[in-house]
């Protein structure tokens, strides 16, 4: 059991240096777009439990009602920058791509952190509603048809 405590921030942290650095190494090739969304989530997820671990270990007061603010504001900025008209901005540019990857990384620390600051296991909430994200994302809500 032990050996799992220690292996799974690894074995996540270099999942996320593949996905992080995907963009620089394949360039402009991007996936489809239901992969492009459900990577994006991953990294928030990713992001998030890492947050739910450091904070766990760090004990503070819980409640304070802004930390809650804080996740409604987290989530819909995710929930933007999976708008497709983003992704005509950063897909030409790996650079830019790569960008928002690391802010998807963020965002995800910065929502699970926030949420785990409410309350205990709120953090969980926060995983599952970005997933649920991601997947409703990735079926294609919010773009349009294909301009023929």
């Amino acid at each position: 059991m032990r050996a799992l405590q220690r292996a799974w921030p690894l074995a996540l942290g270099l999942l996320v240096a593949i996905d992080l650095l995907g963009p620089l190494a394949f360039g402009a090739a991007a996936p489809p777009l239901a992969l492009h969304h459900l990577e994006h989530a991953f990294l928030l997820v990713s992001g998030g439990l890492f947050a739910m671990a450091y904070v766990r270990r760090r004990p503070k007061p819980y409640g304070d009602p802004l930390w809650i603010l804080a996740v409604i504001g987290l989530g819909t900025l995710s929930l933007v920058l999976m708008l497709p008209d983003v992704y005509g901005i950063v897909d030409a540019e790996p650079v830019l791509h790569t960008l928002l990857h690391v802010g998807f990384l963020v965002i995800g620390w910065l929502g699970g952190y926030a949420a785990e600051r409410y309350a205990p296991k709120l953090g969980f909430g926060w995983q599952l509603l970005v997933i649920v994200m991601g997947v409703i994302t990735a079926t294609g809500f919010g773009s349009g048809p294909p301009v023929a």
